[in-house]
């Protein structure tokens, strides 16, 4: 008997008085691809994907092994390899697919079988209900084939698919293999046909239903507890031990890699925590369960929960994680607005205290501030660009450490720190590591930091405010492709002029010096002026000027000898040197005065 000798009628018998249909004296039962798709849909509904494909993969085996054992009675087969082919032939016979062999090597020991299924009904109705599977979905199918090639070849068996509709291949092709040949991933085929009855199958979903409910109730009872913790105003740093004693694990809050708050359940896993966030060692998270959750509320970014533990999470631990995380945006918002508040109440009162100076009124607000006008202090005033990351910079340095006992306030496009006493004397020094700090954690940022005057009175501590907003405000002019910091002793020349002389005067000497330079530029969209200037900052050095510029030394002398015929000046005279300086920076100055706004009583 061959394979293809196979039919329909020969197999099966009708009995029109009894209405029952034999396949090999057994009964069978002519059911619709509907009804199976039924039952296949309430097995997903009910069990879940994983446990409805090894239920249905079972069946299928129960199947095809009964089918195999059928069909080996029924005939005298010429060899074993028209047994192997005679099930592909009879599944296509009873509407369940289209099987088209492909390959079939055989020995004692082992098979190997390949193959395509068309029209597979089992991919039809997966995709039709579920749509589009990250895995196969011809289950049954699988099942079917494992079954029967173990009944007649007399070994296990195992079919999986490499390729399936339901999964979005345009088409479905199987491979089968003896379980000992088996390899990496298509080894757990073989959990999938342990013998398990639907009634284990409802049980077990059952005991995870009820494992489910108990943690749902066990969350529950923590959420109330936590919401006391709200009621009573706790603090974050109360709650986040409370949540961290519970999950037996570390939390820590932070924003920027900077601790807003913490609970190290142990010693160790500090040290885990810096590695990782601060190092950057990410291999920490090979050895530890590290996992992350935002804290945001009205498009805020109040900063993250990081979770250290050394197991997986539980089911129960992430819901009391999601919980929490909800407890911890309502506290961190409350803080973050009152610390808005207490910002906008610095930087109000700040302005009517170097406007309007009162002692009594100072003493009032005093708590509000860390400094004392009479003694030693400077303005630091910083510039971010772009400007609409200025919130984001200011939280970091409000989470500086070395900030903890200073006054930042922000207003307009400046951020302003108030330095005391010894910080004071040390300016330069403090606005260095600030900028390193800056630069490290807004690399796309470039930042502008202007020091005032040192002052030891309200009026001097007024005249610090005004120098430190105009220094940034001019650096940021006068060097835009980078970050810079400046203090009033670098720049006391020009704020002299400014403060000091008639403007007319300023005006026409600038205008006179550089005015067709600046002309140029606008008509052409060049950058003569600050080739100019660069130059003049190195003193004329041109290979200095041609390195800070991007330019060939011959590229760099073509425009020096544009600027002098374009302003008629002699750039190698000390003279001409002098006037071309000055008169830039007073253009520049002037133009940060126009920048804040500053009325002139002449057109520029």
């Amino acid at each position: 008997m061959r394979a293809s000798q196979l039919l329909f009628d020969d197999l099966l018998e009708t009995n029109p008085r009894t209405g029952m249909i034999t396949f090999n004296h057994k009964r069978m039962v002519l059911v619709s691809a509907e009804a199976l798709g039924l039952l296949r849909r309430d097995l997903i509904n009910t069990l879940g994907m994983d446990r409805a494909k090894g239920f249905l993969m079972r069946y299928g085996w129960e199947w095809g092994k009964k089918d195999g054992e059928s069909v080996a009675s029924m005939y005298n087969w010429k060899n074993q390899k028209e047994l192997m082919l005679a099930g592909p032939v009879l599944h296509t016979l009873e509407g369940v697919v289209t099987v088209e062999p492909d390959t079939l090597l055989l020995s004692e020991d082992s098979i190997h079988f390949t193959g395509f299924w068309r029209n597979s009904f089992e991919a039809q109705e997966h995709v039709e209900y579920y749509g589009i599977n990250s895995d196969a979905v011809c289950w049954i199918l699988v099942g079917y084939a494992s079954g029967y090639l173990t009944s007649t070849f007399g070994k296990d068996v195992i079919a999986y698919e490499e390729k399936c509709v339901g999964k979005g291949d345009s088409y479905c092709r199987f491979d089968a293999k003896t379980a000992d040949d088996l390899e990496g991933d298509q080894k757990a085929h073989l959990s999938f046909y342990k013998a398990e009855s639907l009634v284990s199958e409802l049980d077990r979903a059952y005991k995870e239903l009820n494992e489910i409910n108990q943690n749902i109730i066990e969350t529950d009872r923590i959420h109330e507890e936590l919401r006391e913790y709200l009621l009573e105003d706790k603090p974050l740093s109360e709650t986040i031990r409370f949540v961290s004693d519970i999950l037996n694990r570390s939390l820590i809050i932070d924003y920027y890699n900077r601790k807003i708050e913490s609970a190290f359940y142990r010693s160790k896993d500090e040290d885990i925590y810096k590695n990782w966030a601060d190092k950057s060692i990410y291999s920490e998270e090979k050895h530890n369960d590290i996992t992350t959750f935002p804290i945001r509320a009205n498009n805020v970014n109040l900063g993250r929960l990081v979770v250290i533990g050394h197991e997986k999470m539980t089911q129960r631990d992430q819901l009391i994680i999601k919980r929490a995380v909800g407890v911890f945006t309502v506290q961190m918002y409350h803080d973050w607005k009152i610390a808005r508040s207490l910002w906008k109440k610095k930087e109000n009162f700040f302005e009517e205290i170097l406007n309007n100076f009162d002692s009594e009124d100072f003493e009032k607000f005093s708590h509000l501030f860390q400094f004392l006008p009479n003694d030693i202090n400077r303005i630091l005033s910083i510039k971010a660009e772009p400007p609409e990351h200025r919130q984001d910079v200011m939280q970091y340095l409000k989470l500086c450490p070395i900030f903890s006992k200073k006054d930042i306030f922000s207003n307009d496009d400046y951020i302003n720190i108030v330095l005391t006493n010894d910080s004071a004397k040390q300016a330069q020094e403090i606005a260095s590591n600030i900028l390193s700090e800056l630069n490290k954690e807004f690399s796309n940022l470039k930042f502008y930091i202007g020091i005032g005057r040192e002052s030891n009175d309200v009026l001097n501590l007024k005249k610090s405010y005004e120098d430190a907003r105009s220094i940034s405000h001019f650096i940021h002019l006068t060097t835009p492709s980078g970050s810079v910091i400046s203090m009033f002793e670098d720049m006391e020349t020009v704020m002299m002029f400014l403060k000091g002389t008639d403007q007319h005067e300023l005006i026409e000497f600038y205008k006179k010096t550089i005015g067709g330079l600046i002309e140029y530029d606008q008509a052409n969209q060049s950058n003569f002026l600050i080739t100019l200037k660069t130059y003049l900052d190195y003193n004329g050095n041109l290979q200095q000027t041609a390195d800070e510029l991007h330019l060939s030394i011959a590229g760099l002398r073509y425009r020096l000898d544009r600027i002098e015929s374009l302003i008629d000046v002699d750039l190698k005279t000390g003279e001409g040197r002098f006037n071309c300086h000055l008169a830039l920076q007073i253009y520049f100055a002037i133009s940060l005065n126009k920048r804040e706004n500053k009325p002139f009583t002449t057109n520029i």
